[in-house]
């Protein structure tokens, strides 16, 4: 595999525009679930349970898809997990009852969790090792733009022509990807004999980044709870305009992810996580306590620091502390930790805000979560002074 000093190679671009696609067919689709569930059977409940489906199956998957990543070609495996993902949401136009929507919910969330893993490992073949946290961080603005443009094209397009418009227009977005990873150029790198009979639980889950993985999952958790509650927040307090919140966090994502790598790779993973997770717990405290616009834009800058460069930093830390044959379970282990608070995040505020409500909920998570992510990274941190 020839070695990549720069950023933005011919190679890397392709990989940003093959993830951009992905991206975009995941946010137009993921948004409209609970809408397109209510849509079949009036149920808030059954709703918003189906909309958590891809992340827990993503949760599953993950380990098994770091294995599958670490043992095979992994543009193959690419390859392969997109002509998936293109024949799935083609099959959501016929999910028009509940049993089926579930079906392709479970069966998308395999192939996300696959897309993920398979494609941060993917980039790193075309990222200077001792830039990978910065390389990551520009890879993670493909994300970040499908974003911005994705949830609203969604919406555009089910008002235009309905949903089936919307998971066709989703689908040649992943066809897109398809095709660009069928044109990059890759050579396999020589891998461990895989053996069905000799799978451990190592190969699944790296447990001695069991710590990063947790501060994963408290990041994910607050994440899922703004997605899930924003627009609640808004309504009750009489807040318009609160979807200006995405946009700033979007465009506050473009600038943190790329420097908080460079800074990463030029001072350590401490430097980043400490003010991160600062920001993400100041983040959720003042959109919980939000009674203005004004109030909940400004948390969108200490979310984007918290998320945007909390999550990049654990997932390329474990990547460049661990040996390359263990890539995958590398990018797993972190991803794991994402895909469990996406996954729970909802279901444990289902349960604490009808007694709780918004301000205390959030802000006693706020609390809990920044005493949770100190620990574990004062931990790691003497953990990795007792071994230097």
């Amino acid at each position: 595999m020839k070695e990549h000093h720069g950023i933005w190679t011919k190679e890397f671009i392709m990989v940003f525009v093959m993830s951009l696609f992905s991206s975009t067919a995941a946010y137009m689709t993921y948004p409209l679930i609970t809408q397109y569930a209510l849509s079949i059977k009036n149920d808030i409940g059954l709703a918003s349970m189906i909309a958590g489906l891809m992340s827990l199956m993503g949760l599953l998957i993950s380990p098994f898809a770091g294995m599958i990543t670490d043992s095979f070609n992994i543009k193959k495996v690419l390859q392969c997990s997109y002509l998936f993902y293109v024949f799935i949401l083609l099959s959501h136009i016929l999910a028009t009852n509940i049993p089926l929507l579930i079906i392709m919910r479970l069966l998308v969330g395999i192939s996300f969790a696959v897309n993920s893993v398979a494609g941060t490992v993917f980039s790193t073949h075309f990222i200077a090792r001792e830039r990978m946290a910065e390389g990551l961080g520009y890879a993670a603005l493909a994300n970040i733009l499908a974003q911005a443009i994705g949830p609203g094209l969604g919406l555009y397009l089910v008002e235009l022509s309905g949903y089936s418009l919307t998971f066709f227009a989703a689908a040649m977005c992943a066809a897109v990807s398809l095709l660009f990873v069928t044109l990059l150029p890759y050579m396999q790198e020589k891998r461990p004999h895989f053996s069905f009979h000799k799978i451990s639980f190592t190969d699944l889950i790296a447990l001695e980044y069991a710590d990063f993985m947790l501060i994963a999952a408290l990041l994910s958790i607050s994440s899922s709870w703004v997605t899930t509650y924003l627009s609640l927040i808004a309504i009750e307090r009489n807040i318009v305009n609160v979807g200006l919140f995405f946009t700033f966090y979007s465009a506050f994502m473009a600038f943190v992810r790329p420097m908080f790598g460079t800074l990463h790779d030029q001072r350590g993973i401490y430097t980043v996580m400490l003010p991160a997770i600062l920001c993400e717990s100041l983040a959720i405290f003042m959109i919980g306590n939000a009674a203005s616009l004004l109030l909940i834009l400004a948390s969108s800058l200490f979310k984007a620091i918290g998320q945007g460069a909390g999550s990049p930093a654990l997932q390329a830390e474990v990547i460049k502390r661990m040996d390359k044959n263990r890539s995958g379970v590398a990018a797993s282990t972190v991803l794991i930790g994402m895909h469990i608070g996406n996954a729970f995040g909802p279901m444990l505020g289902g349960v604490f805000v009808k007694d709780l409500g918004f301000a205390k909920m959030f802000s006693g998570f706020a609390v809990l979560s920044l005493i949770l992510n100190f620990i574990l990274l004062s931990l790691r941190y003497r953990k990795d002074k007792a071994t230097s």
